[in-house]
C-alpha cells in the first residue's frame, strides 16, 4: 500500500475522523501513542516478519541500525496513528503493555471499522491487563463511564509505600467512535472505539502523580 493511499483514507472504509495525520515527530513509544489519535486498525501483510523500528538517533531512517529485537508478523492486527516519510506509528497490543514503533508503511494493510458504532459496543468493562480499568453503562439514552486507575499497581500486588489512585465517573458525550469525558476536578479523558479496542488518552490530571487513564483497553465484559 503506498504512503498516500495510507494517509488519505477512504471515507468509506474509516470515515473523516480517522484519516491519519502526517506529522514531523519522530518519537513513536507506548507512553505517548494512546494520547496521540486519530487511530485506526490495520494488519500486517506481506511474507516476513515486521519489525518494529527506533525513534531515536536519526531512526526510523537509518536501516538495519533502527531495528529493534520486537516484531509482528503477517495477519496481526496492529493499531496505527501517525504517519512520517515512508513509516507508519504502530501498536501491536499484547502481554506486558504492547509494543509500539515505527513500522514500514508498506506493510500496513488498513481494515474497515464503523465509523458510528452503535451505543451498546461501549458498554461493558474494558482493562488494560487490570491496571486501568474502565465501565460503560447505558442510562437513558446517555453514555456513562466510572473507572479506577493506579500508580505503580493496585494493592495488593505494588509493595510501593504508597499507591496513587484516580478515579473517573459521569457522562461520556459520544460523537461517531469517539468519546469525550471531563469533569470539575479538571480530569479530561478522550476515547476512540475501534472493534475491539478502546484507545483512552487523559490530560494528566486525573488523579494521583503518575496515574493516568491513558492505555489501549480490551473488552473484559
Amino acid at each position: 500500500m503506498s504512503i498516500r493511499k495510507l494517509i488519505a483514507l477512504p471515507l468509506a472504509l474509516m470515515g473523516a475522523q480517522a484519516a491519519l495525520a502526517q506529522t514531523d515527530d519522530p518519537m513513536c513509544r507506548n507512553g505517548l501513542f494512546p494520547s496521540e489519535p486519530p487511530f485506526a486498525l490495520a494488519r500486517i501483510g506481506g511474507k516476513e516478519r515486521a519489525y518494529f523500528q527506533s525513534d531515536m538517533d536519526g531512526c526510523p531512517w537509518k536501516g538495519d541500525a533502527c531495528r529493534a529485537r520486537a516484531y509482528v508478523v503477517p495477519g496481526d492486527v496492529v493499531i496505527i496513528n501517525r504517519t512520517r516519510d515512508g513509516f507508519a506509528c504502530a501498536f501491536y497490543p499484547s502481554s506486558g503493555g504492547g509494543t509500539a514503533g515505527w513500522i514500514d508503511s508498506r506493510r500496513v494493510e488498513l481494515l474497515p471499522a464503523p465509523a458510528s458504532p452503535p451505543l451498546a459496543a461501549w458498554l461493558g468493562t474494558w482493562s488494560s491487563e487490570g491496571n486501568p480499568t474502565v465501565r460503560f453503562e447505558r442510562k437513558l439514552d446517555t453514555l456513562h463511564v466510572s473507572g479506577e486507575a493506579f500508580w505503580p499497581s493496585p494493592a495488593p500486588t505494588s509493595d510501593y509505600p504508597s499507591i496513587h489512585i484516580g478515579e473517573i465517573a459521569g457522562e461520556v458525550q459520544v460523537s461517531g467512535r469517539l468519546g469525550h469525558y471531563a469533569d470539575d476536578a479538571m480530569c479530561e479523558v478522550r476515547f476512540t472505539l475501534l472493534g475491539d479496542y478502546l484507545i483512552a488518552g487523559d490530560n494528566r490530571q486525573c488523579g494521583g502523580v503518575n496515574v493516568s487513564f491513558s492505555a489501549v483497553y480490551r473488552r473484559e465484559g
